[in-house]
């Protein structure tokens, strides 16, 4: 087996996709590419900039059914 060691970086591969199921295979969308060494600080910036901004249209989890059962079992005898 041949040394693993490196003596320089190597790139990054970043793939991704929207997740669609097989069903769907017509819809799914995939990308892929590859990042730099010295464009990793920079990528993963505006990486966490897009995942922030996606998440902006996320509702919270309603809860309350939960705490409700939670409640019920304390209560009970």
């Amino acid at each position: 087996m041949p040394d693993l060691s490196l003596d320089r970086p190597m790139p990054v591969i970043v793939r991704a996709s929207n997740g669609k199921s097989k069903k769907q295979r017509a819809d799914k969308l995939k990308l892929s590419t590859i990042v730099q060494p010295h464009d990793l600080d920079r990528f993963y910036t505006r990486y966490a900039e897009v995942c922030k901004a996606g998440m902006t249209a996320l509702k919270p989890r309603d809860r309350s059914k939960k705490k409700t059962k939670a409640k019920k079992k304390k209560t009970a005898p």
